[in-house]
């Protein structure tokens, strides 16, 4: 699904500061550019942008309040059916977004179409620097994931097992990068609800799976959509 989309979203205007070509050393420099740009970001915030971040981590502090009664509903009306539907989902927030990112890439490199290489090109960049900040962030945090079973204020801040890596909730950060990236990139308003869509799905997807609590994936959708729109901005059509 993730494949179509990103076909729907082309044409695209090519990219005049960087090459897009995987194999080319000037992409790589500009990940370590772009990334470098994004984690700075702070330092060039206005009041404004100030006063959204602290709306958004007010909004994330409430969600916790209710993590654990919105934990319980999904578990309550978890079924087989269900269970088969989010193992579908899921993916789309990790190893599935690689391969239809893939897909693309390999399909431009064929077609010599510079326009889908840059397209996935951008796409992957916005997941890896979004991955880089979840990453950091659920070390610094060390949220107990709520299959642990230990509540939803247990917290052992730089634990690096996996089972203390909850918040946030990188599944959902991957996919509103990726999502919030082809959005801005495109010119179909369609494509960009669908993008949209899945991402919120694939967020669903693990509240469902008792993976991440409900304020996991608010501040996960939250961080992936304000890197995607940066790196979408950096190199604007």
């Amino acid at each position: 699904m993730f494949f179509i989309l990103i076909i729907c979203s082309i044409p695209l205007q090519n990219d005049s500061i960087r090459t897009w070509d995987i194999n080319s050393l000037d992409y790589w420099e500009g990940i370590c550019s772009d990334g470098g740009y994004v984690l700075s970001s702070p330092v060039r915030w206005s009041g404004g942008d100030w006063l959204k971040c602290g709306l958004f981590l007010g909004t994330t502090g409430g969600l916790m309040c209710r993590d654990e009664e919105m934990r319980d509903w999904f578990q309550r009306r978890r079924s087989s059916t269900s269970n088969r539907i989010s193992s579908g989902i899921e993916p789309l927030g990790a190893e599935g977004a690689v391969v239809a990112l893939g897909t693309v890439y390999l399909s431009g490199c064929l077609l010599h179409d510079a326009a889908l290489k840059r397209t996935a090109l951008l796409c992957g960049e916005s997941a890896l620097v979004s991955g880089v900040v979840v990453g950091a962030l659920k070390i610094l945090a060390g949220r107990a994931r709520p299959y642990k079973d230990e509540g939803a204020y247990s917290y052992s801040p730089f634990n690096i097992c996996a089972s203390y890596q909850s918040l946030p909730s990188g599944h959902t950060s991957t996919a509103f990068a990726i999502a919030s990236c082809l959005a801005d990139d495109c010119e179909n308003k369609l494509v960009g609800v669908m993008c949209y869509g899945m991402a919120i799905l694939v967020g669903l997807a693990r509240i469902h799976d008792n993976e991440h609590w409900i304020s996991d994936v608010f501040l996960g959708g939250v961080i992936g959509i304000g890197v995607g729109k940066t790196i979408s901005k950096l190199h604007g059509r």
